[in-house]
């Protein structure tokens, strides 16, 4: 009778490491970018997120970028300024 040997093809996986940004302390009186990817919907969901931060977090001010398609990325400036006039940034997709 023929031997044979079962080999494990699976491994484990690579996780590189990720330093998130600190959270802010608070959000009241900061500033927000928001990213709009132009998916559908994206838009609404944004505008809610913005208003919702606005009331309950007292967030000072909002920026805005919308892409040109979800399928480009975002203008490099336009993510240049959002770094350097905003405390933190959200990016949603639509659908």
């Amino acid at each position: 009778m023929p031997e044979y040997t079962l080999i494990n093809p699976t491994t484990e996986p690579i996780i590189a490491p990720f330093d998130g940004a600190p959270r802010l302390p608070t959000l009241a009186g900061t500033r927000l970018g928001i990213i709009d990817d132009s998916k559908r919907n994206a838009d609404v969901l944004l505008e809610e997120l913005a208003e919702t931060l606005r009331t309950r977090y007292e967030i000072a001010d909002v920026k805005w970028h919308r892409k040109p398609s979800a399928s480009r990325p975002a203008d490099p400036a336009a993510i240049r300024d959002l770094a350097g006039d905003c405390d933190s940034v959200v990016i949603a997709i639509g659908d």
